[in-house]
C-alpha cells in the first residue's frame, strides 16, 4: 500500500480520530471506508442519471412504479 499524507482541519482530524476510536478500526480504515461510501454513492447517482430517460421512456417515475414493473416482468 502507497502512503498519503495530506492537510486536515482540526476537527476534521478530532473527528476522524473519535470515528475509529469507536469503531475500533485505523485512521485510514476509516478514511477508506469514508472514500468507498463516497464512490458508491457516486456510481449509483451515475446510473440512476443513466436509467432516468429509460424510466421515463416505460413511465416509471416513482420507486413504486419500478417495483410493480420489476414484479410484473418476473
Amino acid at each position: 500500500m502507497k502512503t498519503v499524507s495530506f492537510s486536515l482541519d482540526q476537527e476534521t482530524q478530532e473527528g476522524i480520530e473519535a470515528l475509529a476510536k469507536a469503531a475500533k478500526l485505523s485512521r485510514s480504515d476509516v478514511v477508506r471506508a469514508m472514500y468507498s461510501r463516497m464512490r458508491l454513492e457516486k456510481t449509483l447517482e451515475d446510473m440512476e442519471q443513466q436509467a432516468a430517460p429509460l424510466l421515463k421512456e416505460l413511465g416509471l417515475e416513482t420507486e413504486d412504479g419500478i417495483v410493480a414493473y420489476a414484479k410484473s416482468e418476473t
